[in-house]
């Protein structure tokens, strides 16, 4: 039994570490697959249950035709998004600086700075901003502190003023924290 058998190789990891799912399996067993059973840009793959797109992006990668389906809205969004390689990769990051740069700036001007947590000041801020009674249920628990969720909070909103349709998705989907 190899232990690391299920580990994204570091050539794989642009794409797939991009909000990688618990049930997910590595590029490479697709990739085995595809090659042992010969699978060719002729034919067409059907992934009944694709999760977050591995087996649609690794056939991608070997230019074949690929069809996903998922019932989990938030798994199918990140499979499309993953699966959706059309934006300026310069653009997105130029688009998302600025998107980060708004953010901050609605931070500061709300008496916070962004720093990380060990260095952060004990002191309350004021106003925080918080999700309407009805999507706070949704919540679990003391899952969230006030203060990261009022930064999200920002962040979506930053999003939203500086709405660009051809990065939207891309800066939705959580990235990892590797």
């Amino acid at each position: 039994m190899n232990p690391t058998a299920n580990n994204v190789a570091p050539d794989d990891q642009a794409i797939h570490r991009w909000y990688r799912f618990v049930l997910a399996y590595p590029p490479h067993l697709v990739r085995d697959y595809l090659e042992r059973f010969q699978v060719s840009a002729s034919q067409q793959i059907l992934d009944p249950f694709c999760g977050t797109g591995t087996t649609l992006i690794e056939c991608m990668r070997l230019g074949i035709r690929s069809i996903g389906i998922e019932a989990n809205p938030v798994v199918s969004f990140a499979s499309r998004v993953k699966t959706d390689w059309s934006p300026d990769p310069a653009g997105l990051l130029d688009h998302a600086r600025r998107v980060a740069d708004h953010a901050y700036d609605r931070l500061r001007r709300d008496g916070i700075e962004d720093v990380p947590l060990a260095l952060h000041k004990s002191e309350p801020v004021a106003d925080l901003r918080t999700l309407p009674p009805e999507q706070a249920k949704l919540l679990l628990a003391n899952s969230i502190s006030p203060l990261p969720l009022h930064k999200s909070l920002v962040l979506l909103e930053s999003l939203e003023v500086l709405h660009d349709a051809r990065y939207y998705a891309h800066e939705r989907l959580p990235w990892p924290t590797w």
